[in-house]
């Protein structure tokens, strides 16, 4: 059965747009340059070839005439969200293994990409556990894990600002840094807890980008070295901001307002 035969402009646009959201929903990119060869290999294309990074998608695809068409895309923000990745993921599948009309497919990507960004109570919770649990860890009394929860509940808000709104996450970082630590240093001034340096550090532990590290870490191995140093070099960009943003309510307030032990 041979396949249909669709513009190799219109297809290619169709799988570069997938994985522009898959990019911006934090796929790997070995991951988002595979979908985009295989959805033009199902709709007949002789050839394709694509390089990715977390900014810029460009690839090229050559048809049964020997045309070929180079398309790019530019990816500006992007945010963990597996929900939507998913999505994504099973559409192109279906698009695998039934390769209809790409033109009808674009209802459908763009519910998948205009899909508003959930805040599940669960992510919360684990917050609360994560940031209580590791201020425990570091040494800090119980009065220090119950004043690590509510910051916690205000991170987790904040945090929420880069998915929905789409905000700077360098900025978001530091902004949460800065919050944690006035406030940290607030419930010891008000007598609900003993450390401050205890309670930074336990709520420090959920804005820390342990998965982009990891990410970039497995590009590198994976090969693809490029997208790899630029996560690496973006999460050590964003550790220098939180450790800008708890820097400075302890230069406000003075190391002394900070107990350690």
């Amino acid at each position: 059965m041979s396949e249909p035969s669709y513009p190799a402009a219109q297809v290619l646009s169709l799988a570069m747009d997938i994985g522009k959201c898959m990019i911006r929903c934090g796929a790997e990119i070995n991951r988002v340059e595979e979908t985009v060869m295989r959805i033009c290999r199902a709709y007949g294309m002789q050839q394709t070839d694509v390089f990715s990074i977390v900014s810029m998608i460009v690839g090229t695809t050559r048809d049964k005439n020997g045309t070929e068409t180079t398309l790019s895309r530019r990816v500006y923000s992007y945010a963990t969200n597996f929900m939507q990745l998913e999505r994504l993921n099973a559409l192109s599948r279906k698009l695998c293994a039934n390769p209809v009309d790409p033109a009808s497919v674009r209802p459908e990507l763009e519910e998948i990409r205009r899909d508003p960004v959930k805040l599940h109570p669960t992510v919360c919770i684990g917050y609360l556990i994560a940031a209580a649990a590791f201020t425990l860890f570091f040494g800090g009394t119980w009065k220090d894990a119950l004043a690590s929860v509510p910051i916690a509940v205000i991170l987790w808000l904040i945090g929420s600002l880069v998915k929905v709104h789409g905000m700077s996450k360098l900025f978001v970082t530091a902004l949460s840094s800065a919050t944690a630590g006035f406030l940290a240093i607030a419930f010891v001034k008000l007598g609900l807890a003993d450390h401050a340096g205890m309670i930074m550090i336990g709520d420090v532990m959920l804005v820390i980008p342990g998965l982009m590290l990891i990410n970039s870490v497995r590009e590198m191995l994976c090969g693809d070295l490029m997208s790899g140093m630029l996560r690496l070099l973006e999460s050590l960009i964003l550790s220098l901001a939180i450790a800008c943003g708890f820097a400075v309510p302890i230069l406000i307030f003075g190391a002394g307002g900070v107990s350690w032990i």
